[in-house]
């Protein structure tokens, strides 16, 4: 891992009420975890741990370098690709009441958007087997995006950068990861509700389970106890990405939410709360994707780690970094939130500390 020194900061290590975080071992590990992320560059990290018994949380370093302000385990965060989650369920429920089909193409709903799109149905965009170029690979547009990090984007002006490249395979063929699925995903629930995504995820998801601190957020707007997220710069500081444009994650990466509240959404899903028990099959029914990721289903996927089979998504946006698994009933939960670029290959310290709060998870050592 790269190491970066930031002046001016002292890592704390905070304890939340909630936690009653004993001296056990386990509890221990984690915060030896955190240290150790914060020492090695992190300027912030929380991590919060239900083995279905009790809840730990706790963080380390700060929510802000400048001025310092000691890290909140329940600030707000960018979650990133962890929205898929939510903006699946909507889908899902929508069609638990026939107003939408898994069946149904990207054409039916958003005509002459997608060349092809009568070949792509709205299960191969949540399932990521489209085929579809994934903007984020687009060289040019990233790198205007990185050289404007305000500018608001269209889903429709990303879209149009996706399928400017040829379908990187035929619909259904295999496997691939791709951020534009979801942005038509989101397009075709606004077209079928006539309503804003943003407001059908509050309506569907975020009001009715009372998660006060989680939105889907369409300007860099952000409230005082939002975390903030930075990108280590050559010379050893960092640069704040807080004001990054949401808009280029839309769909497919713009919620905000808590370590509190994400841990309570995927209970409420996981346990059926929010779905039919057809809809929560159908979500749960996976595609094979790598080792590292066992299989992928309608917004969530499921990993075998060593201490057992866990089930949910991770989040990625510039200076944020979101891990998000559950049981597989979602009565046991563990939450990663790192608010800094660091290296997370496998053996990384940012590894480790996923490995640890998931063992601690499964009530093992690990």
């Amino acid at each position: 891992m790269r190491k970066w020194i930031a002046a001016g900061i002292t890592a704390v290590l905070v304890v939340a009420p909630e936690g009653t975080a004993s001296a056990d071992s386990g509890t221990d590990r984690l915060r030896d975890s955190l240290e150790a992320l914060t020492r090695s560059g992190a300027t912030g990290v929380v991590v919060r741990v239900d083995d279905g018994r009790r809840v730990r949380t706790l963080g380390s370093g700060v929510a802000t370098i400048d001025p310092p302000r000691r890290i909140g385990t329940s600030d707000q965060f960018r979650i990133a690709s962890v929205t898929k989650s939510f903006v699946a369920t909507v889908v899902l429920q929508l069609v638990g009441e026939g107003r939408l089909r898994l069946t149904d193409t990207v054409e039916r709903w958003l005509p002459g958007v997608v060349p092809g799109g009568d070949r792509i149905t709205l299960r191969q965009l949540l399932n990521q087997t489209s085929g579809l170029f994934d903007y984020n690979d687009d060289q040019e547009w990233l790198t205007t995006a990185l050289a404007r990090p305000t500018r608001s984007w269209s889903a429709r002006e990303l879209i149009a950068v996706a399928v400017a490249h040829p379908p990187v395979f035929a619909p259904g063929a295999r496997w691939a990861y791709s951020n534009t699925n979801y942005l038509l995903t989101g397009l075709v629930i606004e077209k079928a509700t006539g309503r804003a995504l943003a407001r059908t995820v509050a309506d569907r998801i975020t009001e009715p389970l009372g998660l006060r601190d989680t939105y889907l957020a369409t300007d860099a707007r952000v409230r005082p106890d939002h975390i903030h997220g930075y990108t280590p710069d050559p010379d050893g500081g960092y640069t704040d990405t807080t004001t990054y444009s949401p808009t280029m994650a839309g769909a497919a990466g713009a919620m905000v939410s808590t370590p509190q509240d994400t841990a309570r959404f995927y209970r409420a899903l996981l346990s059926g709360e929010l779905l039919d028990q057809a809809q929560l099959r159908d979500m749960l029914t996976t595609v094979r994707v790598d080792e590292h990721h066992g299989g992928y289903g309608l917004g969530i996927y499921y990993v075998d780690t060593p201490c057992g089979r866990v089930w949910g998504h991770a989040g990625d946006f510039p200076g944020y970094h979101t891990i998000a698994y559950q049981d597989r009933d979602g009565r046991r939960s563990a939450i990663l939130m790192v608010a800094t670029d660091i290296d997370q290959e496998p053996g990384s310290l940012f590894d480790r500390t996923v490995n640890t709060m998931v063992c601690r998870m499964m009530g093992r050592q690990g």
